[in-house]
């Protein structure tokens, strides 16, 4: 009973140990993906693309760092009255929409159940 209890305590952990790593997978897969659907003239946009991870919060995304990129990378994405669109985040996104269901699959039975 006591060794029941102690992993019933664990679960916890264990379910956001599966949790986080789920998320830096697909975290880092879409933003290798968004990375090569970038165009790439002077790869300042491809530089800037950039995955964050809270764990605490169990939030993950993807997105252009601060700077003079950014409002760049919005004409690239979305175009301009002179510019055909060029999108890579979109794109990337919706190649992505299922991995991280995916990951989280293939994680919790790594964490859960261990020790």
């Amino acid at each position: 009973m006591k060794t029941a209890l102690r992993r019933i305590g664990l679960l916890p952990k264990q379910v956001n140990e599966a949790r986080s790593e789920a998320l830096r997978e697909w975290a880092t897969a879409l933003e290798k993906t968004a990375k090569e659907l970038a165009p790439k003239r002077t790869g300042d946009l491809e530089r800037s693309i950039e995955a964050k991870i809270n764990e605490g919060s169990g939030k993950a995304w993807v997105h252009i760092v601060p700077g003079k990129t950014r409002e760049y990378a919005y004409y690239v994405e979305k175009g301009t009255s002179k510019m055909a669109d060029q999108p890579f985040l979109g794109p990337a996104a919706q190649i992505h929409r299922r991995t991280g269901e995916r990951e989280l699959r293939r994680a919790v039975p790594r964490h859960v159940g261990r020790r």
